[in-house]
């Protein structure tokens, strides 16, 4: 709950088909990515403005025809990152 409002997180396109594939690995290097990103996610939940945000001019042409207005940036484990925006 953030300023009195339910945060949920969705993933989409190349993001879900990424988490999947990891879930499925067994290796460390993919158990210490989801271990990252399911802590960054309860983290989220009570402050969704807790990544680095990106300068508007930076977000790609191809985010803004989808009407992205904002992103962020949390580095994760094994130089990972999770960009994502709030809607």
């Amino acid at each position: 709950m953030w300023m009195g409002k339910e945060v949920r997180i969705f993933l989409k396109g190349k993001a879900k088909t990424a988490y999947l594939e990891l879930k499925k690995r067994k290796d460390k290097e993919a158990k210490s990515i989801i271990n990252s990103f399911e802590r960054i996610k309860e983290i989220l939940k009570d402050n969704p403005q807790f990544g680095d945000p990106i300068k508007k001019s930076l977000i790609p042409k191809d985010l803004r025809k989808l009407g992205i207005q904002n992103l962020y940036r949390i580095e994760l484990s094994n130089y990972w990152r999770i960009l994502y925006t709030i809607e």
